[in-house]
Formats: C-alpha cells, sequence, structure tokens
C-alpha cells in the first residue's frame, strides 16, 4: 500500500465480511429455487422470485463488492458508501420487520445475536471510518 499504509484488521474482517455477503446476495436467486424461505430484502420488501432476486440481488452484490474493495484498498470514497450503507440497513431492518407481520419470528437471543451483526457490521463500520479518516488514502491531487 502507499506511504506504508497498515490496513487493520478490523478494515480487513469488514472488507471479507461485505465480500462474502455479495456473495449470498448474488446467490439469491438460486437460493429461492431451493425453498420458499429465502429471497432478496429491498426497502423492506421480501422478493420470493427469481428475476427480481437475480436484478436486485446482483445490484447489491454489485455494491457490497465495491464497499468491500474500497475497505481493502482504503479508499477515502468508501466512507460515503459506508454512511449511506449504515443508514440502509437499519431502514431495510424495520420495514421488513414492519411488512412481514405473518413470518414466523425467532426468538429474542436469536434476534439479539442478528441486530448486533446487522446493525454492528454496518453501523460499526462507518463510524470506525469516521473515527480513522487519516488511515484513507488522501483525496487524488488535481
Amino acid at each position: 500500500m502507499e506511504n506504508d499504509r497498515k490496513r487493520p484488521h478490523f478494515l480487513t474482517t469488514m472488507a471479507i465480511l461485505f465480500a462474502v455477503l455479495a456473495l449470498s446476495d448474488l446467490t439469491k436467486a438460486w437460493q429461492v429455487t431451493q425453498n420458499d424461505v429465502g429471497g432478496i430484502v429491498v426497502f423492506g420488501v421480501r422478493f420470493r422470485e427469481v428475476l427480481p432476486n437475480i436484478i436486485f440481488g446482483g445490484l447489491l452484490a454489485i455494491v457490497l463488492l465495491a464497499y468491500a474493495r474500497g475497505l481493502w484498498t482504503m479508499q477515502r470514497w468508501v466512507l460515503n458508501l459506508a454512511i449511506v450503507y449504515a443508514f440502509w440497513v437499519p431502514v431495510n431492518l424495520v420495514l421488513f420487520w414492519h411488512r412481514e407481520i405473518g413470518q414466523p419470528k425467532m426468538g429474542i437471543v436469536g434476534l439479539l445475536a442478528y441486530l448486533f451483526v446487522a446493525l454492528g457490521g454496518s453501523i460499526g463500520t462507518a463510524i470506525y471510518l469516521c473515527r480513522h479518516q487519516y488511515l484513507l488514502s488522501p483525496p487524488a491531487e488535481r
């Protein structure tokens, strides 16, 4: 990396996890064909058909792969994406829980674990990047 910048373990871990999440989103269409439980969730709506899962799963995978690459290479632009994603996840979760009333509810331990991972990963990464902006590459000279 330039200027001997060393990527912190946290950013390495999050980059890998976002790449794995992108892979999961890419396979949503296949997951839907295997069972009726899966499907991509966009603005609280779970899509159970193959085509929307191909489209939205692919788009979200591209965003998550860009996020992972930005974290891995410690680019300054990733901070903006992290902030947007930190807002996206809670909004998507709240809308999903509001719209999916008839779905079986997980136990409180499962719910808390899911919230810890989902919100911790999205909001936690954005907060980390905000607090450690000096680690990110400087803006390009004009």
